[in-house]
């Protein structure tokens, strides 16, 4: 993997990436967007790619299975191949407004009147499940840390030939599977008021994310919470003693993807959906 290590050594900065369903900072986080426009640019060259992997979740930078996560720890990598025939040349220019761009110059050796395109089919959607709250002691009430939800897709990448024209050939170039993961809160209950600790857990023991939003919001400003509203599952997230706990994940716990294609959702994103074509 030519970009790594991902240390501060190698010049890396901490930024978003995805891990068992969320966003977490991680050295590296972003160079995930970098590898996503080079497979792009592969991809209209027409080289071989030999090793390339979707990411856990989806993004939103590119339609689904238009991306190419990388992760040193997981042992994610993008290659490719030459296969032209010729010497080429890889050109990557980033701008201010942050913009990245991949050129690659080599001897054209395809006719003047063949295309190429790829297009992204969403095979199927998964909504998330309901909402998940987790308490945390570390943080004093009034303290919300959001993430939004990602809905879940399978996908598949096409490549498209056309001749003068005519559609040639119609080829499967990847086939995606990016999970959901449920809308999540991390709320502070940490207060010295057992009056006020009392109407936070109140407020939790709903599971109702904008709700426990608002009352920790009038907490924080010394006013009366809103009225309690009726618990969505009838759970009260346990208050966890030093961090906040972690939902189980259904598998071994995977390595931090390098990175995610956003940043950490706080304030609160909407829930991602594929960008339009």
């Amino acid at each position: 993997m030519a970009v790594s290590p991902f240390s501060e050594a190698n010049g890396y900065y901490m930024a978003g990436s995805y891990l068992n369903g969320k966003v977490v900072d991680s050295l590296g986080g972003g160079i995930c967007q970098v590898s996503t426009t080079l497979y792009n640019a592969v991809l209209l060259s027409e080289l071989d790619v030999t090793e390339r992997h979707n990411h856990s979740m989806i993004v939103t930078y590119v339609d689904p299975s238009a991306d190419a996560a990388i992760a040193e720890s997981a042992g994610k990598d993008f290659r490719f191949i030459n296969n032209t025939g010729a010497p080429i040349y890889i050109e990557g220019v980033t701008t201010d407004d942050k913009h990245i761009t991949f050129t690659i110059y080599g001897q054209e050796n395809r006719d003047s009147g063949r295309k190429i395109r790829y297009e992204s089919e969403v095979v199927s959607k998964t909504v998330p499940s309901a909402e998940v709250v987790y308490t945390s002691t570390s943080m004093p009430v009034g303290s919300v840390s959001v993430q939004s939800a990602h809905i879940g897709y399978t996908a598949n990448l096409w490549k498209v030939v056309t001749e003068n024209g005519v559609e040639v050939s119609r080829d499967k170039v990847n086939s995606s599977s990016y999970k959901a993961a449920p809308r999540t809160a991390t709320v502070g209950v940490s207060t010295a008021d057992p009056v006020v600790y009392e109407q936070m857990m109140a407020a939790i023991a709903t599971n109702n994310i904008d709700h426990i939003k608002g009352v920790a919001a009038a907490l924080a400003a010394g006013q009366a919470p809103p009225a309690a509203e009726a618990p969505v599952d009838g759970t009260v997230p346990p208050v966890d003693g030093a961090a906040p706990p972690a939902a189980p994940p259904a598998e071994a716990v995977p390595p931090a993807e390098q990175p995610a294609g956003e940043a950490v959702p706080v304030p609160e994103a909407p829930v991602d959906e594929a960008p339009a074509q």
